[in-house]
């Protein structure tokens, strides 16, 4: 346990004195990261914009024929009375 925490002490250490010397401090990484976040959210909401209406016309032709088609199999499982 005392390794695992020198290992992790000395390893933000080494990170943290890299990232200083590129210039790079905590709040720009934490605002960076939100701003990706972001982008991947607003990513996410316009190809749902784009697949929604595509979604819709199939689902006029393939929710009935499933439909159909498990009420079928409902018929065939089904013992009879």
């Amino acid at each position: 346990m005392v390794g695992w925490i020198i290992r992790t002490l000395v390893l933000c250490f080494v990170v943290g004195f890299v990232l200083s010397f590129l210039r790079i401090d905590p709040a720009s990484i934490l605002t960076n990261s939100w701003q990706t976040v972001q982008e991947i959210v607003a990513l996410m909401i316009d190809a749902g914009r784009w697949a929604l209406p595509y979604i819709l016309i199939g689902a006029v032709i393939v929710v009935p024929l499933s439909v159909l088609g498990l009420v079928l199999r409902w018929n065939r499982t089904r013992p009879p009375s």
